[in-house]
């Protein structure tokens, strides 16, 4: 069940025709607009992100991504109580939320908006036992030390990767601090995916990132494909959803 603190009177949510470029909100003497993604602003409101991409937009990557790490841990034998997850782009809490119901006693967030950690804090205070806010590809020591000491089991991304989200370096970093044996899963747009011709996801590295994560360094244990959630002009948003396992 959601601890999501009571929000503001949201109104009606209306969108920009013809594109995704901002979000009108609110009661219907007071609207308010914000840029579809600016996620400060949207997070600095009570209940706004969560009405708008999960309940207006049918967001579901985070179930998603959480419910294959618990097929995969029931698979494995691994129960979820033991688990020390880093959730990467940790946003509002939304994750650790769903990782808290299968059973996941111990989370840790991180996020690049620090507008995330206030929206957590206040929204949902106490589901992280830590949330540092910056770029895990240029993360101070004192930081880094600080997710180190957590000794992740596993790191998730809960919501679908794209072009404009973090780079392969960033994924790469936060798998690169997981033991052997240690889980991660993520969500990617299909333009992404290994032997992907699509030239902006060729431009992006993720293709020939994924193609040597799994032949090099990790075993691929579940997968996924299903919709993100709707865009505004009601078509569909992709995604494929992926758990794996470092080798020895």
């Amino acid at each position: 069940m959601s601890i999501l603190r009571a929000p503001i009177d949201l109104g009606e949510i209306a969108f920009s025709p013809g594109g995704e470029n901002w979000v009108e909100f609110g009661p219907v003497d007071a609207r308010e607009r914000v840029a579809f993604h600016d996620y400060a602003e949207l997070y600095a409101v009570p209940g706004l992100y969560d009405r708008v991409f999960g309940e207006e937009l049918g967001m579901c990557s985070t179930a998603r991504v959480v419910g294959l790490y618990a097929r995969v841990l029931e698979q494995l034998n691994r129960p979820p109580s033991a688990e020390r997850v880093l959730d990467l782009g940790a946003g509002n809490g939304i994750g650790a939320e769903e990782l808290r119901a299968i059973g996941v006693h111990r989370v840790f967030g991180l996020d690049l908006e620090p507008q995330a950690r206030e929206a957590a804090e206040r929204d949902r205070p106490g589901i992280y036992d830590g949330y540092l806010v910056g770029d895990l590809a240029e993360l101070p020591e004192p930081k880094l030390a600080a997710l180190m000491a957590f000794e992740p089991t596993a790191v998730l991304a809960l919501s679908a990767l794209g072009i404009d989200h973090a780079p392969p370096a960033v994924l790469d970093r936060a798998i690169g601090l997981l033991p052997a044996r240690g889980l991660f899963g993520f969500a990617v747009k299909p333009t992404l995916l290994a032997g992907s011709d699509d030239r902006a996801g060729l431009a992006s590295g993720y293709p020939e990132f994924l193609r040597e994560l799994f032949a090099d360094r990790a075993d691929e244990l579940a997968r996924d494909a299903y919709v993100h959630r709707r865009r505004t002009d009601g078509s569909d948003d992709r995604a494929v959803a992926f758990v794996g396992r470092l080798r020895d």
